[in-house]
């Protein structure tokens, strides 16, 4: 029998799985605290709610097929799709709905490193309220999940579409609308490009080198807030308010490591005005560990016209790779026994660690002292309680640090005070 897994789809290992969970308790804790209501959408929609966000040239990058009643269905490739299709037959919400979501999803992308076809995204979004703070809650939120799991060097990258279309409208005279969209297009594929390549692309489809070399240089427009916006004024581009007040807001909320970046224009089919990701300095190669912004057009198309919508979503597994190896929970305990005769005694003192969440194990029967403190070191544990004869006639318990040797001798009816202590 084959083995293999489907290319593009792996199993997560249990040190994955253990830096998946901290991720989610990071980001269970961050939602309730920023009073974000969480759910979960369908796996499966139906294929035209998924052709929504992109058309049907998305079927290309999903996994969709018929059903037994030969109807067009698909996985869901993102949470955001779902999370509007909920919000949109649900009238009676009053807004602003803030929504928060963590799961699977698949897509049929060409798997290369750090990018999977069936991986975990954890997803916000704000419905209902079209004003600057919704944009700066849901970078807020974004920023400070990177810092909850222990990433300190991250950085907000913020970006707005309406200044880029203003710039291609009012100085490169640009006045079709098919030739603005490429143009934000080909902005979009900068880094992902040389700019000789995206050239040649572009004059392909009648955009000239000059033109294109000038959105260039207009998009490596970035560094401070500040000074972004006091080279836009200059330009005299009347868009830039939203950047301002998103400045402003984000000061207010003590959010920092902030860099415009005018480069930043992400999906043209779906985001709207202002928009962003974050990345993480020390690992570049990574790319984008979240993305997201304003796309009031897809409840629109859900038939919520008067439903503004902005949001973010950032991939797990992604995050997990920033952070690297952990070690595993320092708080863990293995319980050892000296006799048989000390068994009882031992299962009653794993039964209350465990009943305080404490990740315990006890020594397997028929194994000696030395043979179970070989198990607790081999297997990472922090402390051995150890249930000695001596040391419980005495009514204690031994606790011994792994790491250095360290041994206290800790009431036997209180020996869990200690190790909170620890």
């Amino acid at each position: 029998m084959d083995l293999s897994l489907p290319r593009g789809i792996r199993d997560i290992d249990p040190d994955e799985y253990d830096l998946h969970a901290k991720i989610r308790a990071a980001f269970d804790e961050l939602v309730r605290a920023y009073n974000f209501r969480s759910m979960e959408p369908a796996p499966i929609e139906t294929l035209s709610v998924l052709r929504a966000k992109s058309g049907s040239q998305v079927d290309e990058q999903i996994y969709h097929f018929k059903d037994k009643a030969d109807r067009d269905i698909g996985l869901r490739f993102d949470l955001t799709v779902g999370m509007t299709r909920y919000v949109a037959g649900k009238k009676g919400l009053k807004p602003p709905i803030k929504l928060a979501s963590y799961g699977g999803v698949w897509r049929y992308d060409e798997p290369q490193h750090a990018r999977y076809r069936w991986f975990y995204q954890w997803d916000i979004e704000i419905f209902g309220d079209a004003t600057i703070d919704s944009d700066a809650e849901v970078m807020d939120l974004s920023y400070n999940l990177f810092k909850r799991v222990g990433l300190s060097d991250v950085i907000l990258h913020v970006g707005d579409r309406r200044v880029v279309e203003e710039y291609i409208r009012k100085t490169l005279k640009v006045t079709s609308e098919e030739k603005a969209n490429e143009m934000m297009r080909a902005l979009d594929k900068v880094g992902k490009k040389t700019e000789e390549e995206l050239v040649r692309e572009y004059e392909a489809k009648g955009i000239g080198r000059e033109e294109m070399q000038r959105l260039f240089d207009f998009g490596r427009t970035t560094g401070s807030p500040d000074a972004v916006l006091a080279r836009l004024g200059e330009a005299g581009l009347e868009s830039a308010g939203g950047l301002g007040d998103l400045r402003d807001a984000l000061r207010q909320r003590g959010v920092s490591n902030v860099q415009y970046n005018l480069s930043i224009v992400r999906g043209l089919d779906y985001y709207t005005a202002i928009v962003f990701e974050v990345k993480d300095g020390a690992r570049p190669d990574l790319g984008s560990l979240c993305g997201g912004g304003r796309y009031d057009v897809l409840p629109k198309l859900f038939g919520r016209p008067e439903l503004s919508a902005t949001g973010a979503a950032g991939g797990v597994e992604r995050i997990a790779l920033s952070l690297g190896p952990q070690a595993r929970d320092s708080v863990s305990v293995y319980v050892a026994y000296t006799e048989p005769l000390l068994m009882e005694t031992a299962f009653g003192a794993l039964a209350k660690l465990r009943a305080e969440g404490i990740r315990s194990e006890v020594g397997a029967r028929g194994k000696n002292l030395r043979k179970q403190m070989e198990d607790a070191s081999s297997t990472g544990f922090r402390w051995v309680l150890l249930v000695g004869r001596r040391e419980f006639d005495s009514g204690n318990f031994l606790l011994r640090d792994l790491r250095d040797g360290a041994e206290a001798l800790v009431p036997a009816n209180d020996f869990l005070s200690h190790v909170r202590t620890r």
